[in-house]
């Protein structure tokens, strides 16, 4: 069975099946690799006749050339938009600026300045924000940010619910449907321009706009408000709707999503917000860079990637730091070559220690030889120390632990001349015991072989004692 199977291996078939078998399994990774990947998102945009919901439903057919499916839930207002993203049950909203969110809630980048605008019934005398005490106002729709700064707006003013005015609660479609009779007397309304809900009231249902000059003193309580201006014809050129530039307050327009939302899905969005067909559709312009400057909610991580895909692979504080880096690697190169270097002399020499032995003996012999008398015993240990000295300095070389004849050479002639030292003292001292031995008679000749005995036992017992404290082999006989 193996046979066949080996056989079949090697035929051109398999060869060929293999192929097709890879070339496949590259073509459907390649595929899967290079396939569009989408992503399917909830957006919540307020109600859907705010203009929020219009930019929204441009962000969204934006998205889609980006990779991003996105589902456009209708809310009450930003309030709601907000508790629901902190629900997670939406992923994006887009919502007005100046209020509050739980931890969940992450900023993805402002679009647009939204200034208030406050519209009177023309046919009542209403001119400024005292003038209200005692309407009907409709601050916003239920669960609206616009609530929160018209209150703040008529708490500057001095008028304070419930007894200085009527509240009267509505939604758009409630708003748009009403008899004139029901309509009430001023409508706060926080949007982008133009908005659908104003150009109704204004241009259909006979509001004008009220000035509001108050940006300045507002900002001082709520540092995300910034002044606004309603411009002429910003609502109709015949009749001029407003006839003159309305200055307001004006906050920003946000998206945010939820902590959990993918990174890749904020990224496309991002793309779609910074296309220019984006904002033809929305007919929004391009967010000033004064709008970044100070986010109403921590950055989603999306967006700090986003922000920071333009900046250089490496920065400057990189390069000093690559910098220092090099010059210490350079330093520990330098010091790890120098310390390589000694050990690989220590190595390859391998005489030193063989040198200070061969020294030590030397400076033994003078001394001896500076004595009144020469200690034949102690002369003939250190020659023979030095015997041993010198053939374990050659069994070093044998073993490869010296690499460097040179230095050997010379290690043999210092040997070669201390041993010639000791060999003369010896030899002189041993002549001048056989001169007295002859001169005393035989006795005394025998007295001095037994002497001479003695200083040999000596010298062996002198090389034992040495050996020790030198490190050394034992040593042969000499």
């Amino acid at each position: 069975m193996i046979a066949t199977v080996r056989r079949w291996l090697d035929s051109p078939r398999a060869l060929v099946l293999l192929f097709v078998l890879a070339s496949t399994f590259a073509a459907l990774s390649l595929y899967v690799a290079m396939r569009e990947r989408r992503t399917e998102i909830r957006l919540a945009a307020g109600d859907p006749r705010g203009r929020r919901a219009e930019i929204a439903r441009a962000l969204a057919d934006e998205a889609a050339r980006h990779g991003v499916d996105v589902t456009i839930v209708d809310t009450s207002g930003s309030e709601d938009s907000i508790a629901r993203v902190e629900r997670r049950e939406v992923d994006v909203a887009l919502v007005q600026g100046g209020l509050e969110g739980n931890e969940d809630v992450r900023e993805i980048a402002p679009l647009v300045l939204e200034p208030l605008h406050v519209m009177v019934r023309s046919d009542l005398d209403l001119y400024d924000l005292e003038d209200l005490r005692g309407h009907r106002l409709m601050l916003a729709p239920p669960a609206s940010g616009t609530r929160q700064i018209a209150l703040d707006l008529l708490e500057l003013a001095g008028i304070r619910p419930p007894h200085d005015f009527t509240e009267v609660s509505m939604t758009y479609a409630e708003l748009e449907d009403a008899e004139d009779i029901a309509l009430p007397d001023a409508v706060f309304h926080v949007s982008t321009m133009p908005s659908p809900v104003a150009e109704e009231l204004l241009r259909d249902r006979g509001y004008e706009l009220m000035p509001i000059p108050y940006a300045p003193a507002m900002a001082i309580r709520d540092v995300f408000i910034s002044p606004g201006i309603i411009p002429i014809y910003a609502y109709g050129a015949l009749p001029p709707t407003p006839r003159a530039d309305v200055p307001t307050l004006a906050t920003r327009m946000i998206a945010i999503a939820n902590r959990d939302t993918p990174r890749e899905a904020v990224r496309h969005l991002l793309e779609a917000l910074e296309s220019e067909r984006f904002l033809r559709h929305a007919q929004l312009p391009r967010p000033a860079d004064a709008l970044f400057s100070q986010p109403e909610f921590p950055l989603h991580p999306g967006t700090i990637a986003w922000q920071h895909r333009d900046d250089p692979f490496l920065t400057s504080e990189d390069m000093q730091g690559i910098e220092s880096l090099r010059s210490f690697a350079v330093s520990l190169i330098v010091a790890s070559v120098l310390l390589w270097r000694w050990l690989r002399a220590r190595r390859l020499h391998g005489l030193d220690r063989y040198l200070a032995e061969v020294a030590r003996i030397d400076r033994e012999a003078l001394g001896i030889e500076e004595a009144p008398t020469l200690d034949l015993p102690k002369m003939i240990s250190l020659r023979g120390q030095l015997g041993k000295t010198k053939n374990d300095a050659l069994s070093a070389y044998q073993k490869g632990e010296i690499h460097s004849e040179e230095l050997l050479s010379s290690f043999l002639v210092h040997c070669a001349d201390v041993r010639q030292h000791l060999d003369r003292m010896i030899v002189s001292e041993r002549e001048n015991l056989q001169k007295n031995a002859r001169r005393a008679g035989e006795g005394q000749a025998e007295a001095m072989r037994t002497l001479w005995a003695d200083a040999l036992s000596d010298a062996h017992e002198d090389r034992e004692v040495v050996q020790p404290r030198t490190s050394m082999a034992p040593s042969e006989k000499t």
